[in-house]
């Protein structure tokens, strides 16, 4: 049983935008305030399916971009 809630869609979309602009998992991780290893198991997920390349929301993903690289 998982431990945390569901990873959500939009969560989906802010990883496939984190990898197509080069963010690592840890910084996706703390933007999205989950922990490292949960990112990197969606991120291989999305690439065993093919649906990482699907990059959501073009007219704001480097404003999503710009603010996983400043996450703390």
């Amino acid at each position: 049983m998982a431990k945390g809630k569901y990873i959500t869609e939009f969560e989906r979309d802010v990883m496939r935008i984190g990898v197509a602009h080069g963010i690592s998992a840890p910084q996706i991780a703390r933007f999205l305030k989950r922990q490292k290893m949960v990112v990197y198991n969606h991120i291989k997920a999305m690439e065993a399916d093919g649906t990482i390349e699907n990059v959501p929301l073009a007219f704001v993903a480097d404003e999503i971009a710009k603010a996983m690289q400043d996450a703390k």
